[in-house]
This record gives C-alpha cells, sequence and structure tokens, in this order.
C-alpha cells in the first residue's frame, strides 16, 4: 500500500493488478484530489482489503473504492463488500474500459454487483488528460459521501435530546431543506460551548427537554416554530397581497412541476407548503428509477434542484404555510393559516398524502424518536449496529429498508400481504434480498414493549391469519403503510371519494353525474380538474394517480395546459 503522508486521514483506495491501468487512475487523482485526501492504491483485491483493515485500525475514513477486480478475497464477497462492511458510508466505483459496455461479460458484472448492492455506478477509466467525464463520476462519487457522513460546512446546530420528538423533528425539517445541521446533546460538552461562545445560557426550557437551534448568524432559538427556523435559513413564509394567476398547494414533485412549468411560462405563481419541500418523495434516501439519474438521486436533492428551478422562473413560495380551507367565486380563495388569505384565478391541489396512524398503543409514546411515520434517512445513521423494521411493501419502504441496512444490525420489512411482487420495483426486491433484509409476511403490527420511558426494545406482531402473536427485537420502526390525502380541508363543492382522494376529468361526470361539474352547461372537466372549474388535482392526492414520482412530475407539468385554458388571455398578462 502506497500512501502520500502530508495528505488527510481520509482516503480513496485504488485497486488494480495490473500497473498501467493503476496508474491511469493514480495520476488524475493525486493532480486534483490529494490534497484533501489520502489517496492509497493496492495491487489487487486482497491487497486492497488489506489496505482497508490498516486504515480502520488506524481510525482513519474512506471515501471512495474504486477497483477493477470484483473476484472474492476470503470470508469477503470481494474487496467493494469488504469497503461498506468496514465504512457503511464508502461509495464504490467498478472500474471498466471504455466502450467494454458492449462486451457482454463486463455488463453482466456491472448489472449483478449493482443488483447485489456490490457498488454504486461503474467509472470508465480515464484515456486522456484531463478527462471530466472521469472525474465529473469522481466528484459525484465524493459528494454523496460528503452529504452521507455530513462532512459539509453545517451552519445550524441542534442542540437536544435526541430521543424527543421535537428534536427529531427540528433537524428533518433542515434536512429535508438541504440544510447540513450538526446534533449536539444538551447536556454534551461541546453543546455547553457552543452556548457559552454564543454568550448565552442555556434557558431553563431547554433543561426541560426543549431543543435550541444555533443559527449561522450565532443566534440561539428556543424551540422555533417551523416558520421561524424556515426564515432563519433564508425561506420566505410572507404571501402576496394581490390576486395571482395560480396557487399551487402542496410543494411534493407534482406541485414543484407544476410551479416550474406555470412560472415558465409566464403565469404568477405561488406555491404554499406546510412542511418541507419534497413531499414524501423527500424523505426518500435513493430514487434509482427516476429518468435521467443513472446512479440514482436522493428523494431531497430532487426535491431541492426542482425547487429552485422553479425559483429561477419567478414562483414564489410561502413555506411553512397550512391551508386550511378554499372559496369558490369569481377568484379563489384559500384561508392559509394562522389568518391570512391567498387570492388565485386558478388552484393546483397537489397536497399529497401522509401515512396511516398504526392501532399499536404502545408505539404511540416513540414517535418522533424511534418510530417514524415516513421513510426518514435522517435517522439511519442512528440506527448502527440496531434491530430495525420497516413496515410497508411500496418502494418508499423499499428504499428506506436499503438505506437503513448500511448502518443497522438488522433490518426487517414487515408486510400483511404474502409478499412484495405486488407493490414494490423488482430491482427493489433483487437489493433487499441481497443486502440480507429480512422479510416477515402475512403479519401486522399491534403493540410494542420498552426497555426504558424513552427507548424501545420489542415489537408485537400479529399473524393476520392465525391471529397468532409473537415479539421481534425492534429499537427503531418506520412506517410507511395506508396512504391518505390531505384533502379534508377543501369545500364540499369539490368531489371527492369516501378515502378523499379528489375525482377529476371524465369521473366527475360519471361518479357525481352532470350536477357535480358547477362549469357552464355543455362543457366537461379537463383530464386533470376537478368538479369545480379552475381548481385541478395531481399527484398522490388525485383519485387514479400512480404512486411514483415520475407519474407525479408528469401531472404537474401537463396540467399548466388546462390552467392556461381556463385562465385564458388573462394568464401572464
Amino acid at each position: 500500500m502506497e500512501a502520500n503522508p502530508s495528505s488527510p486521514s481520509t482516503a480513496i483506495l485504488v485497486v488494480a493488478a495490473d500497473d498501467d491501468v493503476r496508474e491511469a487512475l493514480l495520476e488524475p487523482l493525486e493532480r486534483r484530489y490529494a490534497q484533501d485526501y489520502l489517496i492509497l492504491s493496492a495491487e489487487g483485491p486482497a491487497d486492497g482489503v488489506a489496505a482497508l483493515d490498516e486504515l480502520r485500525a488506524a481510525g482513519g475514513d474512506i471515501a471512495l473504492v474504486l477497483a477493477d477486480d470484483a473476484s472474492p478475497v476470503g470470508d469477503h464477497d470481494n474487496v467493494f463488500a469488504a469497503a461498506r462492511r468496514a465504512f457503511p458510508d464508502v461509495r464504490r466505483g467498478y472500474v471498466i474500459e471504455w466502450g467494454s459496455w458492449a462486451d457482454r461479460r463486463t455488463a453482466d458484472a456491472v448489472l449483478q454487483l449493482m443488483t447485489h448492492l456490490q457498488i454504486d455506478y461503474y467509472v470508465v477509466r480515464p484515456t486522456h488528460s484531463p478527462d471530466e467525464s472521469f472525474h465529473r463520476a469522481v466528484t459525484d462519487f465524493l459528494r454523496e459521501w460528503e452529504a452521507s457522513v455530513g462532512k459539509r460546512h453545517r451552519a445550524f446546530t441542534v442542540i437536544g435530546d435526541g430521543a424527543r420528538p421535537r428534536t427529531h423533528e427540528l433537524r428533518r425539517l433542515l434536512h429535508r431543506s438541504g440544510v447540513p445541521a450538526d446534533h449536539l446533546a444538551p447536556d454534551s460538552a461541546d453543546a455547553i460551548a457552543l452556548l457559552e461562545e454564543a454568550g448565552v445560557e442555556a434557558p431553563e426550557s431547554a433543561a426541560a427537554g426543549a431543543p435550541l437551534v444555533r443559527t449561522p448568524a450565532g443566534r440561539i432559538l428556543v424551540d422555533p416554530s417551523d416558520a421561524e427556523l424556515a426564515r432563519a435559513h433564508g425561506l420566505t413564509t410572507a404571501l402576496p397581497s394581490g390576486v395571482v394567476d395560480v396557487a399551487v398547494v402542496g410543494a411534493g414533485p407534482a406541485g414543484l412541476a407544476a410551479a416550474v412549468y406555470a412560472a415558465s411560462e409566464g403565469l404568477e405563481t405561488l406555491v404554499l407548503e406546510v412542511e418541507s419541500i419534497g413531499g414524501q418523495a423527500g424523505s426518500s434516501s435513493l430514487i434509482r428509477n427516476y429518468l435521467g439519474f443513472s446512479r440514482g438521486v436522493s428523494g431531497a436533492e430532487l426535491a431541492q434542484r426542482a425547487y429552485q428551478q422553479a425559483w429561477v422562473f419567478g414562483a414564489r413560495f410561502g413555506h411553512t404555510r397550512r391551508v386550511a380551507g378554499m372559496r369558490v367565486g369569481e377568484v379563489f380563495e384559500l384561508d392559509v393559516a394562522p389568518d391570512e388569505t391567498v387570492r388565485a384565478r386558478s388552484v393546483v391541489l397537489a397536497t399529497g398524502v401522509t401515512y396511516r396512524r398504526l392501532a399499536a398503543p404502545g408505539l404511540e409514546p416513540f414517535v418522533g424518536a424511534s418510530v417514524f411515520y415516513g421513510a426518514s434517512s435522517v435517522e439511519a445513521r442512528a440506527q448502527a449496529g440496531r434491530d430495525v423494521l420497516v413496515v410497508g411493501g411500496g418502494n418508499s419502504a423499499g428504499q428506506a429498508a436499503l438505506h437503513l441496512a448500511r448502518y443497522a444490525g438488522s433490518v426487517s420489512i414487515v408486510v400483511r400481504g404474502e409478499g412484495l411482487a405486488a407493490s414494490m420495483s423488482r430491482y427493489l426486491i433483487d437489493q433487499l434480498d441481497a443486502a440480507g433484509v429480512r422479510l416477515v409476511t402475512g403479519a401486522r403490527v399491534v403493540d410494542a414493549s420498552a426497555a426504558s420511558a424513552d427507548r424501545l426494545e420489542r415489537v408485537v406482531l400479529e399473524r393476520t391469519g392465525s391471529g397468532e402473536r409473537f415479539e421481534v427485537p425492534a429499537h427503531a420502526v418506520f412506517i410507511t403503510i395506508g396512504a391518505r390525502p390531505h384533502t379534508e380541508w377543501l369545500p364540499p363543492e369539490v368531489l371527492r371519494d369516501q378515502w378523499g382522494s379528489v375525482i377529476t376529468g371524465p369521473e366527475v361526470l360519471a361518479e357525481g353525474g352532470r350536477r357535480a361539474w358547477l362549469g357552464a352547461p355543455g362543457t366537461e372537466p379537463t383530464l386533470l380538474e376537478t368538479s369545480v372549474p379552475g381548481c385541478f388535482a395531481v399527484g398522490d392526492a388525485r383519485r387514479g394517480s400512480v404512486k411514483r414520482v415520475a407519474s407525479a412530475v408528469g401531472e404537474g407539468s401537463v396540467v399548466i395546459s388546462s390552467v392556461h385554458k381556463h385562465l385564458g388571455p388573462i394568464a401572464g398578462g
């Protein structure tokens, strides 16, 4: 193993037996990254595993492994598996020659390694200098590693008991907004020093459990509201006084797509979002089947890119603003809590869904601390060595389980049915199997037991067929089942089904009859239009929607043509 003794302790490891291949990788890496990373090389897989063991024993870290050989080494599947076992956040690239993707053996090797979670992606060996395609691949790997381990500059610090729900919620809100934040226990030496540096004493409320947030400016916020936190990192919560062309309610994938297309076409656009940008998709650790992101993209990053795209086109955002009611008239009037009104010529409902609460009394005391509704990636690293349950059989559950498997001692998925094939993508099922995620079928969560007042220990499951009950170890539970649309605030004029999903298009007439449609005689609602002309529904809140990010984005983009039709020449004027 060769190392640059003047480099930092975080490494990039190159593994290749061929001297030419190894040198072709090392030369550009040393030229660009040696100031920030320790560049290591190994002459083959066995030497690579030894280098990993040595690095771990020395207390170092590793950001990236690049290797052209996936042969077994001792009791390891290969050097990639050994790297992930020792360093869960490491990124791993399988090195191939330019053009070798046409070789069936190479293609099969890449597919097999990715399916079995052995690599994150492949890397083409550089053929010239500078080879910016190679550097782009390396930089993407390093950005992902940096975000995963939290090495970015963290201007915010949350000081609070990690077992309290509000501490978790503040961390989640910052994470989902693309804002890195440290977390410190309130009685830790670092927290005390930070407060002393800020020239304040910990308030009595902090001792009682209320979390604190230190801002980039050095201010200490005591249990800030969501709106205070949003304003602290530069997000707007103010609402316009005039009439906007279109009000988009909800900033998940469907709402963000609607905002991008509306604003880009000159419509005065306002987006109202009560929680974090990205909706349910924003909590997904990795979305691998979204068009154009061959390596996958986290839900939070996808949402932040869409938010920035809408913003630069001129869309305005009312962050942390909850829409509590709507009145239908010459213009729509949206009641925004606590006591403001937004007036809009058209409305796009993109409110998404929330997961149904489990009827398991023993879980309630732990919600927000060790029981989470949604596939939160914020808490994944905190599960190191712990037993984790994921409840649900959809893609969100699968993505959560895969991410958790990087850190947890064990991960199990619990589903009421007999398998996952009907509700989860095949690639996810294969990867769950490769990651060793256990599947518990035909069961539901009914209760829990605790190790202490704030620590979950075991969960009680019940067989759906026989009613037999049994316990399994569980220090944390992630629940992604029974999605319910956010439509309870809508007026009766907006036709919904018994579950609250908004009915659109021809189904308005089929379901509610001609009287349900409030449009002019002889007209019919357009494909995504509700029973109220000018009010549209997209994404998961709409009945019949396909629960996929790509579908939501598609609906959000195409609905704007109908908005234009409704507004006529007045739009964008």
